[in-house]
């Protein structure tokens, strides 16, 4: 049984969350946020262009293949040609590094996993219904060469759910206080099983958190969303997009076809 309960170590869904990019009668371009999940992109169809922001190299990720992400530093363009799909999978990153592990790495943080067609097509349905935890038991199925899969670091998924449950806005001393352990040990943990800083991460949820309030009540304001989500000044905020997104915050906005 799947549970996000603390204590000892329980079995945690590995899928976060689901869903599918597509585009019209018009290529596409589309922006995905860091949120600091590991993730699988799948191109149904058509190959998509995949350039992580502030990358001078974009990797062509190929039709009927599933690739693996480690958890991203700043967002990525998805470039879509017209009337083609992809699949996006978020994984629970504290099982990103067993993962990534045992698989083909292509590229910095991106592994082939060497779906079938057959797993491909498994996979797709699975999103339309978007029933996490199906997904999370036919991957595990599928990393079933992974030993000890669910022994995760519990020191990074305490530190994880004290930086969510502040919306990013905890300092990276009061984590390691709270924890009983060093700013050191800390670190390490999360560079070698996450691929971030705790302070990476924290400002990743931080802008997350910004970009789900104002999308859960429009009617705000950026100024006041600004002090409301934990920034001192609009300046940060915009500081924070330019490195995250490559853009401001009303640019991204206007922009429908990002997300």
């Amino acid at each position: 049984m799947y549970t996000q309960g603390l204590g000892l170590k329980e079995k945690l869904a590995i899928v976060e969350d689901s869903f599918q990019i597509a585009t019209g009668s018009t290529n596409g371009s589309f922006t995905l946020i860091p949120d600091g999940n590991a993730e699988i992109i799948i191109p149904i169809k058509e190959n998509l262009s995949f350039k992580c922001i502030g990358s001078v190299r974009s990797l062509n990720l190929l039709a009927g293949k599933g690739y693996f992400i480690m958890p991203r530093r700043r967002g990525a363009e998805i470039s879509l040609s017209f009337r083609t799909r992809c699949l996006v999978i978020k994984l629970n990153p504290v099982y990103a590094k067993k993962i990534a592990d045992r698989i083909t790495e292509i590229s910095n943080g991106v592994f082939d996993l060497g779906l079938s067609l057959a797993q491909v097509d498994d996979l797709c349905s699975m999103v339309q219904t978007k029933d996490r935890f199906e997904m999370s038991d036919y991957l595990e199925n599928l990393f079933d060469d992974i030993s000890e899969l669910y022994e995760y670091n519990t020191t990074i998924l305490h530190a994880i759910d004290q930086i969510k449950e502040s919306c990013g806005t905890i300092s990276v001393k009061e984590i390691y206080s709270n924890l009983s352990v060093s700013k050191s040990k800390l670190e390490q943990h999360f560079n070698r099983e996450i691929g971030l800083t705790p302070k990476e991460f924290c400002k990743i949820e931080k802008v997350n958190c910004f970009i789900n309030a104002y999308k859960d009540d429009e009617n705000l304001s950026l100024t006041e969303l600004t002090y409301q989500c934990g920034y001192y000044d609009q300046s940060h905020l915009i500081k924070d997009f330019k490195y995250f997104l490559d853009t401001s915050p009303k640019k991204f906005f206007a922009n429908e076809l990002r997300m």
